[in-house]
């Protein structure tokens, strides 16, 4: 039995609910802030976040470069774009379900992205398994540079999820000042065409790399449903006891600020950090 094990560890989180829809840049700065009050509080219980992206929005990774994407078919089809704070490509967040995990370092999490994003993705595939019976594997290696693409999704990184080599679910992390932040995209159903026309790709070959949950699970999912995959994988995985939270006053203010301040700014957007 693994020290994570729910019969050994039965730990206490939070959950964020309800599923929150909002625009892009208020559930960037929203991750943001929940991040800083993770750093700035010792007794910061690990939150898991479940939302959607309302309207659909496109994503950019902290140092990927505006031009890697078609920024004006974005606009023409009523995508927002925003620049998140962690790493990675870029994201199309339309029909997906995206995940938010912010917790201090300390058991079972460690100061390693490795193992941290090892835990996570079990977390999530045991869901995905019980729920859908959808069997997701780990990445085992790290991807080759000149594989690095402007789309997130042609590429699994290591230890992210995917079926049958196909990448299922995209995700980065950041760690800072003794906490760390884990977000990321889980496609429900998929546009290749639109997907493929943002990166200036062939939607054959998304279709190769990547895989939604429709066609993993042979049938359409719903936002909840997803949902409450994933919160089920948590308590398989790492003993997750939920209780139900919202989002404390201080930390929507400081997100209200970053809004201003970052993710509403169109030269944030715009300029690799």
């Amino acid at each position: 039995m693994s020290p994570s094990s729910p019969a050994e560890a039965p730990r206490a989180w939070n959950v964020i609910e309800p599923l929150e829809e909002s625009p892009g840049s208020w559930q960037m700065a929203l991750d943001e802030a929940q991040l800083d009050d993770a750093c700035a509080r010792a007794d910061f219980v690990p939150t898991l976040r479940l939302y959607v992206f309302r309207p659909g929005c496109l994503s950019l990774g902290r140092t990927q470069s505006y031009e890697s994407v078609d920024a004006a078919a974005a606009k023409e089809q009523g995508l927002e774009l925003v620049r998140r704070v962690t790493g990675g490509s870029g994201v199309l967040h339309h029909g997906e379900l995206t995940y938010s995990f912010i917790a201090r370092v300390g058991a079972p999490f460690a100061d390693s992205i490795e193992q941290n994003y090892t835990l996570l993705s079990e977390a999530i595939a045991a869901g995905l398994a019980s729920r859908f019976g959808v069997r997701a594997d780990l990445e085992p290696s790290r991807p080759e540079r000149t594989l690095a693409s402007g789309a997130c999704f042609l590429t699994p990184a290591l230890k992210e999820l995917k079926v049958n080599g196909r990448k299922l679910v995209g995700s980065a992390q950041r760690r800072q000042r003794g906490a760390f932040m884990q977000h990321g995209a889980l496609p429900l159903v998929t546009d290749y065409a639109l997907h493929a026309r943002l990166f200036g790709l062939e939607p054959e070959r998304l279709r190769g790399a990547m895989m939604d949950l429709k066609e993993a699970a042979g049938r359409e999912v719903s936002h909840a449903d997803a949902a409450e995959a994933l919160k089920q994988g948590f308590t398989e995985s790492l003993g997750a006891q939920w209780t139900s939270s919202s989002i404390a006053p201080h930390v929507r203010a400081r997100a209200e600020a970053l809004v201003a301040e970052r993710y509403g700014r169109e030269d944030w957007t715009r300029d690799a950090l």
